[in-house]
């Protein structure tokens, strides 16, 4: 008998022994597997902060290893607004650089959208087989494209995205307006949201309520419809600013357009409505503590307002929030309509809700409590980073 009970506890040995092999390893597998994010844009634009550098932050913790490659912060090219100054040859110079940093590196391309930084992923996809993975939050293409014999797109850009789409192990698509695009030309396309740090944007114990009621519009200012819908709202909020002496809407942004925006805001001629400089992303958490509802008007049935993942509305309802969205784009299926947030369809009702939501602290405590809850299951960084780190094992 005793050398059987030896032989059946060297046995278990040898098999815990084993079994404690195997995850090492797969751990190690795991960690040595490289992604390297490549954006054309610089940290302080939300795209690359987020889905790029906080992604790959995030992803490190699950055992995988990540690197930013930005053409504007590694490679010192132009961003955001000063971009439109690149010329053809300064691209094409990037893209070399990027070509040759990027060719003896032995790593998974996650590329952030489709523009001219995408060329040099995609050559090294073709002529060193390296693996592609195509993250896109925003429409790239122009509105209104044509086909030629139903097929041949009359868009450059759309050809590029399918193009990626195609090459790829998998697609990101940071809408269901995008997941459907992406769809049609790769059969593994995950939905991922523009998320939020929650950690970073999270209520805090500094908030003052007083009789001031502050409603806030933050966002970039690079297109001719970010003056329609900041006309909108300026429009509803001058219907009602006589019936409340107790509130002010803030608008915060920057980008081509900013004069465009200060011709309107002077001409409202009301004291109560403040135009303010774009601050530092490190301090837009403590901005936000202190306003009271966030506003994201669209009145634009586009595709770039059907493919906009809303980075800010994830922001303001992280910061328990509440928020007043057009019922458009992507925001329909993130807010549910008084639950969570509201959604308006036109200034009838946009106004009205408006009105509601200042007139009852109770109701906005409610819904930014549970706007809270709604980012924390579902978009925060943390659980968004899981599903991709899942499918990145796979590949």
């Amino acid at each position: 008998m005793v050398p059987r009970i030896v032989g059946q506890s060297c046995l278990s040995l040898y098999r815990i022994i084993f079994d404690n092999v195997f995850i090492i390893l797969r751990i190690l597998i795991k960690k040595i597997m490289k992604i390297i994010f490549i954006t054309r844009e610089s940290f302080d634009l939300p795209a690359a902060r987020v889905r790029c550098y906080g992604f790959a932050n995030a992803l490190s913790k699950h055992g995988i290893d990540t690197e930013v490659f930005s053409y504007a912060d590694q490679l010192g090219a132009k961003s955001g607004k000063q971009e439109r100054f690149m010329c053809v040859r300064e691209k094409i110079f990037y893209n070399f650089q990027a070509f040759k940093y990027l060719y003896s590196q032995n790593a998974v391309f996650f590329v952030q959208r489709f523009n001219y930084h995408s060329f040099a992923p995609l050559f090294l996809k073709f002529f060193k087989n390296r693996k592609l993975i195509f993250d896109l939050d925003d429409w790239e293409a122009r509105e209104n494209i044509k086909y030629y014999f139903n097929k041949i797109s009359s868009s450059k850009a759309e050809i590029g995205m399918r193009l990626m789409a195609k090459s790829s192990k998998f697609c990101i698509g940071a809408s269901t307006f995008l997941v459907d695009f992406l769809s049609k030309d790769n059969n593994n396309v995950l939905y991922i949201p523009t998320a939020v740090n929650t950690n970073l944007f999270k209520p805090g114990k500094n908030h003052q309520y007083n009789d001031r009621i502050i409603i806030s519009w933050i966002g970039t200012m690079h297109r001719p419809d970010n003056i329609e819908n900041l006309n909108f709202l300026i429009s509803c909020f001058q219907q009602i600013s006589l019936d409340f002496s107790n509130i002010q809407l803030e608008i915060m942004g920057d980008g081509i357009y900013y004069n465009r925006v200060k011709i309107l805001v002077e001409q409202a001629n009301n004291t109560k409505i403040k135009l303010l400089p774009w601050i530092a992303h490190t301090k837009v958490a403590d901005y936000l503590e202190n306003i009271d509802i966030g506003v994201m008007p669209l009145i634009q049935q586009t595709k770039f307002n059907l493919a906009k993942s809303p980075t800010r509305i994830f922001e303001y309802m992280s910061m328990a929030k509440p928020v007043l969205c057009s019922k458009l784009g992507e925001a329909v299926n993130i807010i549910c309509d008084g639950e969570n947030g509201f959604l308006a369809q036109g200034k009838t009702e946009f106004t009205a809700k408006l009105k509601e939501l200042i007139r009852y602290r109770q109701l906005r405590d409610s819904l930014g409590q549970n706007a809270r809850r709604t980012i924390e299951s579902k978009y925060s960084l943390k659980k968004v980073t899981a599903l991709i780190a899942e499918q990145i094992k796979k590949i």
